[in-house]
């Protein structure tokens, strides 16, 4: 399953779970909900750290490339 999500809406913790309410810009600019997202609140720092790690990869990814470019 894909989600497309603009913004997070709202972060609750609900019996041991980690709510994330995602949603994303409709016509107008109105707010369309786009789901929510949920993780066991033990899991939630390693979930967290592990995206933040995956984002620092790509955008290390990302400079060497355009580095690579800018050399030719």
């Amino acid at each position: 399953m894909h989600i497309f999500a603009d913004q997070i809406e709202k972060v609750t913790l609900s019996n041991g779970n980690l709510r994330i309410q995602l949603s994303q810009r409709g016509a107008d600019n109105e707010t369309v909900e786009a789901g929510t997202l949920i993780i066991p609140a033990n899991q939630a720092n390693n979930f967290v750290n592990g995206l933040a790690n995956s984002l620092k990869g790509l955008e290390e990814k990302l400079k060497a490339a355009r580095e690579e470019q800018q050399e030719e």
